[in-house]
């Protein structure tokens, strides 16, 4: 189950560059959506602005490359939270994006929930 975050308030920043998402951590192998498009892991700050606080998440988007700067702030679209049980038996968290992209210059806050 997929449920779609409302990212009103909140800005992102770029705290690394995409790096291809692998098939598993064993493997160099970079993971591939059904479609054929490969998958990206961008880690990003979330940061609340009214609650003056931050939160580091790992966000996968499939497509191209996005082209980030390193701590440049970004637009995340319909970012959802999918959470999956490990083999392990624990529950891990997963957030996924339709694109990330480098937030129009003057425009700080123009991340929105679509």
């Amino acid at each position: 189950m997929r449920t779609k975050i409302d990212t009103t308030g909140i800005e992102f920043e770029v705290a690394a560059t995409a790096k291809p998402r692998t098939e598993s951590r064993t493997s160099d192998k970079q993971k591939f959506t059904p479609d054929g498009r490969p998958v990206w892991t961008v880690r990003l700050d979330a940061i609340d602005i009214a609650r003056e606080t931050k939160e580091t998440i790992w966000v996968e988007v499939a497509g191209d490359q996005p082209k980030l700067t390193f701590k440049g702030s970004v637009v995340v679209r319909d970012l959802v939270y999918a959470p999956w049980a490990g083999r392990d038996g624990k529950l891990h968290r997963a957030f996924r994006a339709d694109s990330i992209e480098p937030a129009s210059a003057g425009s700080k806050q123009s991340q929105h929930a679509a």
